[in-house]
């Protein structure tokens, strides 16, 4: 099953946490990109196999998902006069 992952960098804790939307509660995270989606494949995969035991249908990822970055121009402060 391919399923969309977003990370986002942590700079605070110097790692990236990853999350599988289209898993219930699929959150994990990693010291480095490789290492979060790592975690976040073995998350997924277990929270999956406890979904079908559970007698559960297995998600859908939702069509035409797409993550992205874009770049925002931020204007400069106005100094106090």
């Amino acid at each position: 099953m391919r399923c969309t992952v977003v990370l986002v960098a942590d700079t605070d804790r110097g790692l990236f946490v990853a999350h599988v939307p289209a898993v219930p509660d699929c959150v994990t995270q990693g010291a480095t990109v490789e290492e979060a989606l790592a975690m976040a494949a073995d998350l997924a995969a277990i929270q999956l196999a406890d979904l079908l035991e559970a007698g559960e249908e297995l998600p859908v990822e939702p069509f035409g998902t797409v993550v992205s970055a874009i770049e925002v121009p931020v204007p400069a402060p106005v100094a106090a006069a």
